[in-house]
C-alpha cells in the first residue's frame, strides 16, 4: 500500500519526526488496527517512482510519501507489518 500526502497536512506534517523502528498504526473503516514498523527512510527526486515497487518478498508493507520543504525532493517512509 502506498499513501501520499502534503507535508503540511495533519496526517503527513509530522512524518519528518519518524525514525527507524518507530511504529505506525493505521485504522481501517471497520476500526481494525494494523501496526507497521519503520525500516527505511530516504529521499528521492520528484520523478523517481522506484519507491512504488510492490516487490516486498511476501511481506505486508506500507510506503508513505510526502514532499520536502520547497518540494525539491520526496521523503519516502517504508514500514513492514508487525504483530503485537
Amino acid at each position: 500500500l502506498c499513501i501520499s500526502g502534503h507535508n503540511y497536512s495533519q496526517t503527513f506534517g509530522r512524518l519528518k519526526e519518524l525514525e527507524i523502528g518507530d511504529k505506525i498504526i493505521i485504522t481501517d473503516t471497520y476500526n481494525r488496527k494494523l501496526t507497521y514498523q519503520v525500516y527505511k527512510i530516504y529521499k528521492v527526486d520528484p520523478l523517481d517512482t522506484s519507491c512504488l515497487s510492490q516487490d516486498t518478498n511476501g511481506e505486508r508493507e506500507i510506503t508513505l510519501i510526502t514532499c520536502t520543504l520547497g518540494a525539491i525532493k520526496r521523503t519516502i517512509i517504508k514500514a513492514v507489518e508487525v504483530y503485537d
